[in-house]
C-alpha cells in the first residue's frame, strides 16, 4: 500500500481544489432574479464540494491506515467501506436536497447521465475491492474509484460553471 501513498496524496489535492474552485464560483457569480436556476446551480455546488471533500477524505484514509500497519488488504478493505459509506450519504443528502425543489427547473439530463456512468464505475470498484475480490489489485480499483469520483466532481463543476455564468451573461445582455 504504501507505494499508492503518493497517487492518493496527489488525489487528496485534486479533490480539494475542486470543492476550493466551486467555492470561489460561486463567490464570484452574480445573484440574479432566476430562482429556478439559482438553486438548481447551489445543488450542483452542493454536490461539487461534498464529492470533494469526500474524494479528499477517501484518499486519506488508506495512508492512514497503512500507517498503523494494517494489513494491506484489510486496509483497502475498511477504507473502500468507508469511502462506499461516504459517496451513498451525499448521493442521499443531495436526492433529500432535490425532492422539494423536483419539477421546479429542468434537470440537466445529460449531466444526471455522464455523472451516472462514472458514479457506476466508482460505485462497482469499491464494491470489488470491499468483497475482497480484487486481490493485488485492490490498490489499483479503489485509484480508479477515486478517479471516477473526481471526474464526477469536475464534470459537475464545469456544468455548474458554464451554468453560473451562462446566466450572468444574459441577464448582462438583457
Amino acid at each position: 500500500m504504501i507505494d499508492d501513498t503518493q497517487t492518493l496524496l496527489q488525489l487528496a489535492e485534486i479533490a480539494a481544489a475542486f470543492a476550493g474552485f466551486a467555492a470561489l464560483v460561486s463567490v464570484l457569480r452574480r445573484r440574479d432574479d432566476l430562482l429556478a436556476e439559482a438553486v438548481h446551480d447551489l445543488l450542483r455546488l452542493r454536490l461539487v464540494i461534498s464529492s470533494g471533500v469526500a474524494g479528499v477524505a477517501a484518499a486519506l484514509i488508506p495512508v492512514s491506515l497503512a500507517g498503523f500497519g494494517l494489513d494491506a488488504e484489510i486496509a483497502w478493505r475498511a477504507s473502500a467501506l468507508a469511502f462506499l459509506l461516504f459517496d451513498n450519504g451525499i448521493i442521499v443528502s443531495f436526492v433529500r436536497a432535490y425532492k422539494p425543489v423536483e419539477g421546479a427547473f429542468e434537470p440537466d439530463r445529460f449531466a444526471v447521465w455522464v455523472a451516472s456512468c462514472l458514479e457506476l464505475i466508482e460505485q462497482l470498484s469499491l464494491v470489488v475491492v470491499f468483497l475482497g475480490l480484487a486481490g493485488d489489485r485492490a490498490g489499483s480499483l479503489y485509484v480508479t474509484a477515486l478517479v471516477a469520483n473526481i471526474c464526477q466532481a469536475g464534470f459537475i463543476f464545469m456544468r455548474f460553471v458554464g451554468s453560473a455564468f451562462h446566466y450572468q451573461k444574459q441577464l448582462m445582455d438583457d
